[in-house]
């Protein structure tokens, strides 16, 4: 049976997830690397019986970290025929990862899974490669390259017997993870059923202590796959196992020579059980278990701190993680950080969200600013790197020969070329100043216009009320949204001693034609509120007012208005056609507030609003919303809807009026995931008790 000790190659994913800009990852590969240390011997390992002179010459240099020498001497001994290809360019990886010259190792890696005929002592060495190759793949975001990579070794494996063999775990283990991240849920989970199968058996089996250690690195890459998917059910199962194995490899003896080992994957098993708990809404368990991350040395790290902003997020304990979020730049320059749009979305987005919601609206400008600045950067660097990296594959495919027969004819096409540039450029720049002023006049003329929105958007910011009445008992809060630079979204409130009017709307359209009739129907409100008429004569009386031969487009709104008497919590309501409210929120009682169905206001003359009322809501949380919520999509054109809305709205602990806003904004924008607002947004939410 061929044995399957190869574990020196895990230095290159961590140097290539490292300059990727997955922190999380590579630390806990290198700190995984520190464990399999104990199952006898660094890089000797991977070699099994097939130990050479020339291999201990390289491993010498290895033990000594004296890299570059390394790299000397695999090279002197390429020359002189004493090692394998294969050996070669896994030597030259693992001496360029430890440099932190992530594209040089990934180029042997390549050039090594390229090898034809290995020796059959190689065997695994080379099945090894190909998963490393099909991860870095992955990581790389080209998903069919990896998917089609780690089938094919499942397939291998199968055909040579090796169906049931630890490498064969890891196989199915990348593939799941594939899968997964391909929105292949089914395929992911029997995918990692069959590793875990593997992984139990090889457990079970153990007299070592190496397959505890490789299942709970497997089985934790597998929780935080489910998690980074918001498959919380899932992560929980698996979870559930990490958990199982990780008791058992820590009560071991050789636990204790590595206590960096046990503490890292302690707190990332508080951490991700904090997070899941958070979701299931047990959130007094969830905090206890985030309080027990915090006493392990990792959390104290600056890579600690910004981890542990994924439950501070979840929980939307904002403040802290703004807090947290402080040291991001001291990690990004202490991993020598390179723009990229991995590290954008995976440090600075989260940053710019947690400052956003935590109220610190300077620091988050400036987060902002920042993600500007480094987007560019990010974006041609990524494409340089895929170009570099498809340049690698043309050289492992021995395609540099091709070029060099190419080289010839381009030579003798240079003149010709040079001289048609030379009528290209003359053309292009007449052409160029032509467009250059075309694009001035018209740059002046869009400045112009963003400004004069910029200023609109002001205006119309300043007509909805920022600060909400002051009464005993009275816990009232509402946000708008707008989905472009003017909305029409709208809401409002009067006060007259002991009664408290109150509406939301939404007029048809954007822009600013919904923007000026929204400033209208303010107008009209706050006017009709202040004398004291009942909400479906307000209805009314807007209706005859906007219903005239004035209004051509036959614009209307959607209008939800209530008149609250604060001593004794009873309710006057008018819906025109508004979407019906949430009462009761934060109980199981919680549901739609079935109302009269009028239609909007608007469309039609001489219509008679009907109104309703409540005798009392005290204790009751209402909440008023327009359709920018329950028909919030996401990229896939799938809407929030109703019923998650309501399951939302049942199970909130918000206890307060703004707190319950915000968590459902937060909940929304987590919902669109980047998808741009087709639609305003304003809720508003009243408690009275």
């Amino acid at each position: 049976m061929r044995k399957t000790a190869i574990y020196a190659f895990g230095a290159v994913i961590a140097a290539c997830l490292a300059f990727g800009g997955c922190k999380k990852q590579a630390h806990q590969v290198h700190e995984a690397q520190g464990a399999r240390q104990v199952k006898g011997g660094d890089m000797e390992s991977f070699l099994d019986s097939h130990y050479t002179h020339a291999d201990s010459l390289v491993l010498e240099t290895y033990r000594n970290a004296d890299y570059k020498r390394m790299l000397v001497v695999v090279d002197s001994l390429s020359a002189a025929g004493e090692l394998s290809e294969l050996r070669i360019e896994g030597y030259r990886a693992v001496a360029y990862s430890e440099l932190q010259d992530a594209k040089r190792a990934i180029a042997c890696l390549h050039r090594a899974i390229a090898v034809k005929d290995p020796s059959d002592k190689d065997y695994f060495l080379i099945v090894y490669l190909k998963t490393v190759y099909a991860e870095l793949q992955q990581l790389k975001g080209n998903s069919e390259g990896a998917l089609r990579t780690a089938l094919a070794l499942v397939e291998q494996m199968r055909n040579d017997g090796y169906e049931n063999n630890e490498v064969c775990q890891r196989i199915y283990s990348v593939l799941g993870n594939v899968q997964l991240n391909m929105d292949r849920p089914d395929e992911a989970a029997k995918s990692f059923e069959q590793g875990y199968a593997i992984l139990k058996n090889c457990i079970k089996n153990d007299s070592t202590g190496n397959h505890l250690m490789e299942g709970v690195e497997t089985l934790n890459a597998i929780t935080s796959t489910y998690i980074d998917n918001r498959q919380w059910d899932m992560a929980e199962l698996w979870l559930n196992r990490l958990d199982s194995v990780f008791t058992l490899c820590k009560s071991k003896p050789y636990a204790a020579e590595y206590p960096s080992y046990t503490d890292w994957y302690l707190a990332s098993i508080d951490i991700s059980r904090a997070m899941i708990l958070e979701v299931h809404g047990k959130k007094a368990e969830a905090y206890k278990n985030y309080q027990d991350y915090l006493t392990t040395d990792f959390s104290k790290t600056k890579e600690g701190l910004m981890i542990g902003c994924d439950y501070l997020i979840l929980s939307q304990r904002y403040a802290e993680a703004a807090d947290n979020y402080v040291v991001a730049d001291q990690v990004m320059s202490a991993y020598e950080f390179e723009p990229n749009l991995q590290a954008i979305g995976s440090v600075l987005m989260p940053k710019l969200r947690a400052n956003y919601y935590a109220g610190r609206k300077d620091s988050a400008l400036r987060v902002a600013m920042q993600i500007a600045e480094l987007y560019d950067t990010a974006l041609v660097k990524q494409k340089r790197d895929a170009t570099a990296e498809m340049a690698t594959v043309y050289d492992v495919e021995g395609k540099e020969r091709m070029i060099a027969e190419r080289e010839a004819k381009i030579s003798q096409q240079r003149f010709i070329v040079v001289t048609i540039l030379l009528v290209a450029l003359t053309i292009f720049f007449v052409i160029f100043t032509w467009v250059r002023y075309r694009i001035g006049k018209m740059k002046a003329k869009q400045e112009r216009i963003d400004s004069e929105l910029s200023i609109a958007r002001e205006i119309q910011m300043s007509m909805v009320p920022s600060r909400f009445p002051k009464r005993e008992g009275l816990d009232m809060y509402a946000m708008m949204t707008p989905a472009k630079e003017v909305g029409g979204d709208l809401y409002g409130f009067v006060r007259q001693g002991k009664k408290l009017y109150f509406c939301v709307g939404d007029v048809s359209g954007k822009g600013v034609p919904a923007s000026l009739f929204m400033a209208q129907v303010t107008r009209l409100f706050r006017t009709l509120a202040t004398q004291n008429m009942m909400p479906a004569e307000i209805c009314t009386l807007i209706n005859e007012a906007l219903s005239g031969e004035d209004n051509e487009r036959c614009m209307f709104v959607t209008f939800f208005i209530g008149l609250l008497d604060l001593s004794t919590g009873h309710l006057d309501f008018c819906n025109a056609g508004h979407n019906k409210p949430v009462i009761d929120v934060g109980t199981s009682d919680c549901n739609f507030l079935e109302s009269e169905c009028n239609i909007p206001i608007g469309p039609m003359p001489g219509v008679q609003f009907v109104g309703e009322e409540i005798d009392s809501i005290k204790g009751r949380p209402l909440f008023i919303y327009t359709d920018g919520l329950n028909e919030a999509e996401n990229n896939d054109r799938k809407l929030f809807g109703n019923e998650r809305m309501l399951e939302l709205l049942r199970k909130t602990n918000a206890g307060d009026a703004r707190q319950l806003i915000e968590s459902m904004a937060a909940k929304v924008e987590r919902h669109r995931a980047g998808a741009e607002p087709s639609d305003d947004l304003t809720m508003m939410a009243i408690y009275l008790k």
